[in-house]
């Protein structure tokens, strides 16, 4: 993000000017803009109210078949998200977490902001995100601190690409998220290869 506009000054353009920030990050710049018009105020509470756990139980059965697929990748990744310090999710195509692995730490942070199981991160609840961002664009998304819609979410970087079926059906979504704090390369490219498997 050398030559683009800065993260701070891209949200003072957008949120307090009204105006659309030159030479920003083009998904997240839509993903902002979906959220404005969905009527999401970047000052407010996100709303990512958990599931109970029965609704959660009967999530987690629906989607059976995609949990036992992608349990492979995310085993795999489940190293790379402890030596980070990160957490690897996998959500249906509404952007409920059905399963979340990795850094024990991390995730007690992560849940803090209800980035759990349970937890639906799709646009319209919990603005601009990786995964929501994903879902709704259809290809992998990274979001990084500022970037994300809502303040509470600053503090995370996210990386996220949809899993789309043979039909072209988006599934479901597998995402890396961690500490803002901490770089996370290779994040996006790591989630890219392993719903490509």
């Amino acid at each position: 993000m050398a030559n683009l506009m800065s993260v701070e000054a891209a949200r003072t353009a957008f949120f307090r000017d009204g105006r659309l920030p030159a030479d920003f990050n083009h998904s997240v710049l839509r993903s902002w803009i979906r959220c404005s018009e969905m009527g999401l105020d970047a000052s407010a509470q996100p709303r990512v109210a958990p599931m109970s756990a029965a609704e959660l139980r009967a999530a987690c059965d629906r989607h059976e078949t995609l949990r036992r697929i992608s349990r492979p990748e995310l085993d795999a990744l489940y190293a790379e998200a402890r030596e980070t310090g990160a957490i690897v999710i996998l959500t249906n195509a509404e952007g409920v977490i059905l399963d979340a692995v990795g850094d024990p730490g991390f995730a007690e942070r992560a849940a803090q902001v209800a980035l759990r199981p349970g937890a639906v991160w799709n646009e319209a609840g919990a603005g601009t995100n990786a995964i929501g961002t994903a879902l709704a664009e259809r290809r992998g998304v990274a979001v990084n601190g500022a970037e994300h819609f809502y303040a509470e979410h600053r503090g995370l970087t996210c990386a996220a690409a949809p899993i789309i079926d043979p039909r072209g059906a988006i599934v479901g979504a597998l995402d890396m998220s961690g500490a803002a704090s901490v770089p996370h390369a290779h994040a996006l490219g790591l989630v890219r290869m392993a719903v490509e498997q």
